[in-house]
């Protein structure tokens, strides 16, 4: 293998492990904003027996959103 050829596997490497790592990240907030959610849904379950567990107020979750900050 020559010099060149290990450099282009290496930086093929790189790009690969950069890329899954921003996807983990993109994961990782998904996953936390719907812990939040849940979260704020059982501490209103707590103080309003109204609340309606399959209504999911989208802007609010969106607000936090920064993926693609």
């Amino acid at each position: 293998m020559t010099s060149e050829n290990l450099n282009q596997t290496i930086e093929k490497s790189l790009h690969t492990l950069e890329e899954i790592c921003e996807n983990t990240r993109a994961i990782r907030r998904v996953v936390n904003r719907i812990l939040d959610h849940l979260h704020e849904q059982e501490a209103a379950e707590e103080f309003d027996e109204d609340y309606d567990i399959d209504e999911i107020d989208w802007d609010k979750l969106d607000e936090r959103d920064d993926m693609f900050s």
